[in-house]
């Protein structure tokens, strides 16, 4: 019974399609009653919710999906088991899909489509939020009859939806719930792997660069090893946050994974050629703020600088350089008009960061690096680096 009511309700089931196509209201109803489905109201919204995708009318067909699992949330909040759970999941998937679709689709008014689009966001939001409560407050069921093990899909759905419209301050109740639950741990693999990945995402905005690695690693080890679409697109955001670690990707890791838009970036990197970087930023800006790791990837120019001057400075086998040198380092390999006001506030500002350990002499205009580590790790070189999510590019 219930499997059928999942794949009937679902409107990314074929057969739901054919029944629209090949049979009446009456006969569904039928149908329902044969299988003790007391979903008459439901069937027939599904019906309208059918015939208006195929019109494309997709805010009718939002409002019905919306109707439907408005229903399915009062009857799981009257209900002790959880054998609806599932059925209520299918529906949330669905009504998010056709949230996406309104977005998408050409609308002559692009006013009023944007107010109805905000109008249904947050009656989504509403909903879900509701349909969240319900179950993370089943407590005294037993285990196999509690809707908590659902919470946090539910709170993928919406993470989903905040991530698309870059309102991650939103999420932190939903996710700060999901890491103090107690059987976190519990909860599907696939579940699990979404919503480290969602969080993770918040966390490289919000600056968080350390936890958002820690979050999207635990993501890429959980996805299942032929999933290669979503190792992709978890790596396109942990690259750059190892990265900032000085762990620079192999080849073979960019060729498993199609990722050849970090091989020159890696390159340029580990040679220290800050004008390369800075082309190769440029000319795939697009592309790297649509992932999501425009800024990220900006604030690895710390990491550029501090490789070119440790190049410089092993082939010079010399502790103490004048800073016209630098300057002339800097022409080459930065900016051809780095004069030596720029060279030597390049220098003293990433002494202050600690990409660089020594001091600056004034008097002698030269720059007096310590015997000692004079080139911080990559690691160490993060750690100064990441102090606030404003400093990024200001270099």
């Amino acid at each position: 019974m219930l499997l059928f009511s999942q794949s009937f309700f679902s409107l990314r089931d074929n057969s739901s399609k054919e029944w629209n196509l090949k049979n009446t209201i009456d006969y569904l109803q039928k149908i329902a009653e044969d299988n003790e489905l007391d979903f008459e109201g439901e069937i027939v919204l599904h019906l309208s919710v059918l015939k208006s995708i195929g019109e494309k009318k997709y805010d009718d067909a939002f409002k019905g999906q919306l109707a439907i699992l408005q229903n399915i949330v009062k009857y799981l909040q009257s209900d002790s088991e959880n054998w609806m759970v599932p059925l209520a999941n299918t529906v949330c998937v669905d009504l998010r899909y056709l949230l996406n679709a309104y977005d998408k689709y050409d609308s002559t008014n692009k006013k009023l489509k944007m107010e109805k689009y905000n109008d249904f966001q947050k009656k989504y939001i509403d909903i879900m939020m509701m349909y969240f409560r319900i179950c993370s407050n089943d407590i005294r069921a037993p285990a196999r009859q509690s809707k908590r093990w659902t919470i946090m899909f539910i709170v993928n759905q919406m993470l989903k939806v905040y991530h698309k419209i870059k309102k991650f301050h939103l999420t932190t109740g939903l996710t700060k719930t999901i890491f103090m639950c107690p059987d976190k741990n519990t909860f599907p693999i696939a579940h699990a792997v979404t919503f480290y990945y969602y969080t993770g995402c918040k966390e490289i905005f919000e600056g968080k660069f350390n936890d958002a690695r820690e979050n999207l690693t635990i993501a890429f080890e959980g996805c299942h090893r032929h999933s290669i679409k979503n190792k992709t697109l978890i790596l396109k955001k942990l690259i750059p946050l190892n990265m900032l670690h000085g762990i620079m990707p192999s080849k073979h890791l960019l060729n498993k994974y199609n990722l050849d838009i970090f091989k020159d970036l890696t390159e340029y990197i580990k040679m220290g050629n800050v004008k390369k970087f800075r082309e190769c930023i440029d000319v795939n800006e697009v592309y790297y703020m649509k992932c999501g790791i425009y800024l990220l990837l900006q604030k690895l120019i710390n990491l550029v600088y501090r490789n070119l001057f440790k190049k410089f400075f092993l082939i010079a086998k010399n502790h103490i350089i004048p800073v016209e040198t630098i300057t002339t380092i800097l022409k080459k390999f930065d900016d051809p008009e780095t004069d030596f006001d720029k060279a030597q506030s390049l220098l003293v500002n990433m002494i202050y960061r600690g990409t660089l350990r020594g001091y600056l002499s004034h008097a002698h205009k030269k720059v007096v690096l310590s015997k000692k580590d004079p080139f911080p790790t990559g690691k160490q070189v993060f750690d100064k680096a990441t102090k606030s999510i404003n400093e990024i590019g200001h270099n």
